[in-house]
């Protein structure tokens, strides 16, 4: 079984430049790679339209999320501005219900008496 070396072989001209810009060395291209696939200036069109739609529609969605992402931010500003008004009037009427003359004029204390034998220890 032989194997013939034409697979590895370089199709390149065999004529070497030994100096400047001209020159090539090991593993560089010669020649301009030709695509096998060849578009036309309407596919060149269809492609840069499906292209710029795409990036319309990629920054249309990051804008929607921002813009969620504020009317979310403001529902939770508002519900923070409703706790903190309801914490300060739940402190005044702790503050109202706490009060002396409250609890001096309640139920329980009107039941209350005063001690008869008041003894301290010494």
């Amino acid at each position: 079984m032989t194997r013939k070396r034409t697979e590895f072989v370089s199709i390149r001209h065999r004529t070497r430049v030994t100096a400047g810009a001209g020159a090539w060395g090991r593993n560089q291209n010669l020649t301009a790679f030709a695509s096998p696939v060849k578009l036309g200036p309407i596919s060149h069109a269809v492609l840069i339209i499906l292209l710029i739609a795409f990036l319309g529609l990629l920054y249309l969605t990051q804008l929607t999320k921002t813009s969620t992402f504020g009317y979310e931010m403001n529902e939770i500003d508002q519900a923070r501005t409703q706790l903190a008004a309801e914490q300060s009037d739940l402190k005044i009427e702790n503050a109202r219900l706490q009060s002396l003359t409250r609890v001096q004029s309640s139920s329980v204390a009107a039941s209350m008496t005063n001690p008869v034998d008041i003894s301290y220890a010494e």
